[in-house]
């Protein structure tokens, strides 16, 4: 099944406040999506919402032109695979049965089939962590743990991956392993919204970049044209400069 998700006018308050109001966006198959923006600018709650996991205050959420809401939670578990920003770090269960989980929507009740049992295994190979598959999800370091769960959301064969900051806790190599692997999966259609305060993993990994401030879209560009222009770096600090590698490649400097 291909995928296209379509946001519209999506709201969410809380408290009075409006932490996002009129967002409007469309992604579709094999579009890796960084989703950017300063603390508080609403980049999880937005995927909170998308996920199902948070009711909007406003708006609508379509996958393929159908409201969400028209989804059963099995039909969405085919179709979604989502990565929170964070997940209880003392889970009871070894690694292996928690990449196990994200095949919880394709099994036949309550039995695994030899095809899930491949699937966590490929899926865990992907993310380097086959070795602790007979660990214990609580005595995992916190980047150990992370790449457990992003197998789990790769096992689950998801069109549409809705990932928070999938890199944290992550060494420079897996962090670089990690949106590597986004790419991988957009060369298979998959679509993803990936939230990240790495600006420059977001220029050389992304497609698009999409900035969330003062409640709004503040930016919706294709990555290529934001490698060739500096004004939105305001929107992050203005202690941001955008230079250019030996390489040729575009790449945010730190003043």
């Amino acid at each position: 099944m291909s995928i296209r998700l379509g946001i519209e006018n999506v709201a969410w308050r809380v408290g009075g406040r409006a932490v996002l109001s009129g967002v409007s966006l469309e992604v579709g198959e094999g579009e890796v999506v960084a989703v950017m923006g300063r603390n508080g600018a609403g980049k999880s709650t937005l995927l909170d919402i998308v996920a199902g996991l948070r009711q909007s205050t406003g708006g609508v959420v379509r996958f393929n032109d159908r409201p969400a809401a028209d989804w059963s939670p099995r039909e969405r578990a085919r179709l979604i695979a989502h990565l929170p920003q964070a997940v209880r770090p003392d889970l009871p269960f070894l690694a292996c049965e928690l990449v196990l989980m994200g095949r919880y929507p394709h099994t036949d009740r309550w039995f695994e089939s030899d095809e899930d049992r491949a699937a966590v295994e490929r899926a865990m190979r992907r993310t380097d962590c086959w070795g602790l598959r007979d660990r214990l999800v609580q005595t995992l370091s916190g980047g150990e743990r992370q790449r457990v769960l992003l197998a789990a959301c790769f096992a689950q064969s998801p069109q549409l991956l809705l990932l928070d900051e999938p890199s944290s806790h992550l060494d420079i190599d897996q962090q670089l392993h990690c949106f590597s692997l986004l790419r991988e999966e957009r060369e298979r259609g998959v679509a993803c919204l990936a939230v990240t305060h790495d600006l420059n993993l977001a220029l050389t990994y992304a497609t698009r970049i999409i900035v969330l401030a003062e409640g709004g879209v503040a930016l919706d560009v294709p990555v290529e044209e934001a490698s060739q222009r500096t004004d939105w770096l305001h929107l992050f600090s203005p202690r941001l400069t955008l230079s250019t590698t030996a390489s040729g490649r575009s790449w945010v400097a730190y003043e």
